[in-house]
């Protein structure tokens, strides 16, 4: 009987059953490895990357889902800040209204028994998207015709915002005031006001 050194691959059909066994069994697992090795370990990789692309596209999809979800809240958003947008432009006085402006501003300053002793606009001042126009006032009146006439500006269709209020008595036995104030109000600038 031959020893396992002694074997030769070309006479494998003649070698003990116990050695083509073990042959076989090697061959089984050189071939397995190198299927393992080549074909199956790139399908793995691939495979996973298939898993965290699709966890991906999940997490993309899901958030894709929840901005679907939130157009017609933010479409609502939309329309009130627009309606707000709208609303409070309107308020903002054109350029050919200045002069009425003045004149309403006059006007009510008239009806509460006060008198103007300056009226006037001063040099527009830019600001992003506005344009800010002061408006110069000094009167003289008592203390309620002051404040009425104050309250009245207020609920005039333009918006007028008192800024840097400034009064004292024109005389320490007097009980009429000098009422000075930086009034201000706004215009879009041409670029808003052409936009839709």
């Amino acid at each position: 009987m031959r020893g396992y050194a002694d074997l030769d691959i070309e006479e494998i059909a003649e070698w003990p059953l116990l050695a083509q066994v073990g042959a076989m069994i090697v061959l089984v697992i050189l071939l397995q490895g190198a299927g393992y090795w080549f074909y199956l370990m790139p399908q793995t990789e691939h495979i996973e990357q298939l898993k965290a692309q699709e966890q991906t596209l999940k997490s993309t999809a899901l958030i894709k889902a929840n901005q679907a979800a939130a157009i017609p809240k933010l479409q609502a958003q939309l329309a009130e800040l627009s309606q707000r947008y709208d609303y409070l432009s309107q308020q903002l006085p054109a350029q050919k209204e200045l002069a009425s402006m003045l004149a309403s501003v006059n006007e009510v300053g008239l009806k509460n028994s006060l008198t103007f002793t300056r009226i006037d606009w001063g040099q527009k001042q830019n600001q992003p998207f506005l344009y800010r126009l002061p408006l110069n006032i000094e009167l003289t009146g008592s203390y309620h015709d002051i404040g009425d006439f104050s309250q009245a500006i207020a609920q005039l269709p333009r918006i007028i915002h008192f800024d840097d209020v400034n009064w004292q008595r024109v005389s320490q036995e007097s009980s009429t005031l000098h009422f000075r104030v930086q009034a201000y109000t706004y215009q879009l600038t041409p670029e808003v006001r052409d936009e839709p």
